[in-house]
């Protein structure tokens, strides 16, 4: 071979020999945790303790999820002494044997108390060692149906945050226990057990627009006054749900156990659509004032009942209008409606400040009573009492007046009928329900519009939502319940929450109504949602028939403090049947509590 190749080759054989040992070197002289890892892991068995998730945060980074600590004994199989002695161990922390357990076992592990852990700190088993991580829902967790649970099996999201924020809160962080095993995979005796946790620099969290806090108030005075139903707690200048809450609720770590109850502690009845009943009034007020010249002194026939419809096509006939005076029901053709006679005398409905309520009327053999009418009626009110009294009578009349038309279009205006947009946010939603306004409406039709009855359908969130309109000045802004994805040090990585407005009625008309809504909480139906704090408040009562004579619905939605409102709030009460003995008091523990807390 010539001394040139033998030269070459020589060096290349020197150069490789030199990379070699150059890396022998670092392999022993410089720490590479990565390396250490990779030896790690094949030369281990292991198994997950808890896969980390982000946390869901409240508007103030307080935690709802991982708030309390829990402990698991991790049992090392391969190291256990005599089957007496880990019987008494077993005793002392108050769990029972696990099945099948032998030195060959791959390691266990059991959740024990406090009590278990501290029984193990004054034992010398060194067999078990006690691990702490964060619980992802306690006892007493917050917000369930909003925060929603996790399939225990593979700890992904089923419902609510978590599931509508997985691909977010789900993270690669793991809790794992290691150890060495033979090559039949069996812990090896002497060599030890190693507990290593495999970080993420990327564990994000969802910062939510709810206030602990309030979250807390509201669920506290939804369990002291025993009510099922739903409760939301708008902030009127932003439009944040600060709160949301439905009872009865259900253990987040046991959810199995509800999957065929019917009691329906799963379901959110928070954002579920419900019979509305007089709430609705707060519409026909808005409707009214916005056009309250053309109703009482314009050309207004184009408006009225049936409107542009046809009749014959929709199978209705001639409606005739009954009124009741308190003995008997008395016939008046439609045209004589807002001229109505009585056994007292004629009233002219042209002035809405003089009005008598004799305790019901009748439309086409249809017979909608007051709530009066037991007592004879309200006798003769004006608009601001007819409201604070709710009476069905003034107002199914004041309804004809408006017409359906612009009934369903001034409740379109404040988002009755479609989502809120929460819904978009990971927080399902039902859209309420309006009758459709290109339909044919007769005069029964328009009755149960205006008082809420019929297939008016709308949700606790709508109604805090309406409300947060009238108090905020007419200003309808974009509801939000989720704010941001954050990182471990609460920065925003996105923005979630969308911050816009829309005027929908005057100023005028929304201090009109507030004015209206104040005299129901002083002297009206709402009396109750008043007590034991000072400052006022605003609302209305509403009972929903349902279809069902043993189910009435209840309600009360109102916002507080009365000259300056910064809070929103609707009570649902599932059967409660009357809104200002069922819902008004919660209102009034909500507003106090939280007013006493200086919100």
């Amino acid at each position: 071979m010539p001394v040139k190749r033998v030269c070459i080759l020589g060096g290349v054989i020197t150069l490789l020999f030199l990379l070699l040992a150059a890396r022998i070197a670092m392999l022993q002289l410089i720490p590479d945790s990565t390396l250490k890892e990779a030896a790690f892991r094949q030369r281990v068995s292991g198994m997950d303790v808890e896969r980390r998730r982000g946390n869901i945060l409240d508007r103030n980074n307080i935690p709802f999820t991982n708030r309390e600590i829990k402990y698991t004994a991790l049992i090392k199989t391969a190291c256990m002494p005599e089957a007496e002695e880990r019987k008494k161990i077993f005793e002392a922390m108050n769990v029972e044997v696990p099945d099948g357990l032998s030195s060959k076992s791959m390691p266990v592990l059991l959740e024990i108390s406090e009590d278990g852990r501290d029984a193990l700190k004054s034992s010398d088993a060194d067999w078990i060692s006690v691990i702490s991580s964060l619980e992802r829902y306690g006892g007493d967790s917050l917000a369930r149906h909003v925060i929603g649970y996790l399939n225990r099996r593979d700890q992904v999201g089923q419902s609510g945050i978590e599931k509508a924020y997985e691909r977010v809160l789900r993270d690669n962080a793991v809790f794992r226990i290691g150890t060495i095993t033979d090559a039949a995979n069996d812990p090896i005796k002497g060599f030890g057990y190693r507990v290593k946790e495999w970080s993420s620099d990327s564990r994000l969290g969802i910062r939510l627009t709810l206030d602990y806090h309030v979250q807390k108030i509201v669920e506290e005075a939804m369990d002291k006054n025993g009510l099922s139903g739903a409760v939301v707690v708008e902030d009127v200048v932003t439009g944040d749900i600060l709160a949301m809450a439905s009872r009865p609720h259900f253990d987040q770590n046991a959810v199995e156990k509800y999957l065929d109850s019917s009691s329906k502690e799963l379901f959110n009845k928070a954002t579920a659509a419900y019979n509305l009943g007089s709430i609705f009034k707060i519409i026909d007020l808005a409707a009214f004032f916005e056009n309250e010249e053309d109703i009482l002194f314009g050309d207004d026939d184009k408006n009225r009942a049936g409107e542009d419809a046809v009749q014959g096509e929709a199978g209705g006939q001639a409606d005739d209008y009954r009124f009741f005076d308190g003995f008997s029901y008395r016939l008046f053709p439609f045209d004589d409606l807002f001229d109505i006679g009585t056994v007292i005398g004629r009233h002219e409905f042209h002035d809405p400040d003089h009005y008598y309520c004799s305790g019901a009327v009748d439309i086409n053999g249809l017979t909608f009573k007051c709530y009066s009418y037991y007592e004879g009626g309200h006798g003769e009110i004006d608009l601001e009492r007819a409201f604070a009294l709710s009476c069905n009578s003034y107002f199914i009349e004041l309804g004809q007046r408006i017409g359906y038309r612009r009934l369903l279009e001034m409740a379109q205006r404040f988002g009755l009928g479609c989502r809120t947009g929460i819904s978009e946010q990971g927080i399902a939603e039902a859209a309420g329900n309006l009758p459709d306004i290109n339909a044919y409406h007769s005069r029964a039709d328009i009755a149960n519009i205006a008082i809420g009855q019929g297939a008016i359908l709308a949700t606790p969130v709508q109604v805090a939502d309406l409300t947060a309109t009238v108090a905020n000045g007419g200003i309808r802004n974009k509801v939000n319940i989720v704010d941001s994805i954050v990182d471990e040090k609460g920065r925003i990585v996105e923005k979630i929450k969308v911050s816009e407005g829309r005027r929908i009625i005057s100023k005028e008309t929304s201090d009109r109504i507030k004015e209206m809504m104040e005299a129901v909480t002083l002297n009206g139906t709402g009396t109750e949602a008043v007590t034991g704090y000072w400052g006022g408040a605003g609302g209305k009562t509403g009972s929903a028939e349902t279809g069902s004579k043993d189910v009435v619905h209840a309600w009360f939605t109102g916002y507080f403090p009365a000259a300056e409102p910064r809070y929103s709030v609707a009570v649902f009460a599932e059967d409660g049947r009357l809104g200002g003995r069922a819902a008004a008091p919660v209102f009034a523990a909500i507003a106090g509590s939280m007013l006493e807390k200086g919100y």
